[in-house]
């Protein structure tokens, strides 16, 4: 599932201790184009939890590698290298971009300003704020499941996060509220708001 941001898809262990971890995309290159912000920031995050399940379970020893179904857009091939993954056929097993790990911190902040301004133009709001009050009620209304939606789970829960980034950016206060934006989704926050909360 391509945006199962909080578990990786399968382990190769390796004769030498290490393992491959594989993170698989099985969009077709249209539906990675659809929203660029959105794909950017999900490969990156799920490329940097496989790096710490490398690192917890294997010392480092390793590689990962994003196994995707259609040859992705320039734009994922450049964050995923970035974020220091290979870019492999859908086996997982030929490389056809290798990793070229970089500093990733600007292309996750751009993303994130990307993704609010998609959101707001989509829900027909002027404001960040009244985008982010807006996508705030109508996942209150509707909470969804990580486990029977988990593109839906964490679609939702990077737009909250990216409406809030981009009000905390305007103010100076560039803390990530990534934790509120989850309890908000699974319907496990009915009062706090990212436009007021205290950065965690």
């Amino acid at each position: 599932m391509w945006a199962r941001v909080d578990k990786v898809d399968r382990i190769r262990p390796q004769p030498d201790g290490g393992a491959i971890v594989l993170i698989e995309d099985e969009r077709t290159a249209a539906a990675m184009s659809r929203v660029p912000a959105l794909s950017t920031l999900i490969a990156t995050a799920r490329i940097l939890d496989a790096r710490r399940v490398l690192e917890l379970r294997y010392h480092g020893t390793g590689e990962i590698r994003y196994a995707a179904g259609a040859a992705p857009p320039m734009f994922l091939v450049e964050a995923i290298t970035r974020a220091g993954a290979h870019l492999a056929d859908r086996t997982g097993d030929r490389i056809t971009y290798p990793a070229a790990p970089a500093a990733v911190s600007s292309t996750i902040d751009l993303a994130f300003a990307e993704l609010a301004h998609h959101v707001r133009i989509g829900i027909g709001q002027v404001t960040m704020a009244a985008a982010l009050r807006t996508t705030e009620e109508r996942r209150r209304r509707a909470p969804l499941d990580l486990d029977a939606n988990p593109a839906g789970y964490w679609t939702s829960v990077f737009e909250l996060s990216a409406l809030a980034f981009a009000i905390r950016l305007a103010s100076g206060d560039l803390a990530k509220p990534a934790r509120l934006a989850q309890r908000i989704v699974a319907g496990q926050e009915a009062e706090g708001s990212l436009a007021t909360e205290a950065p965690e």
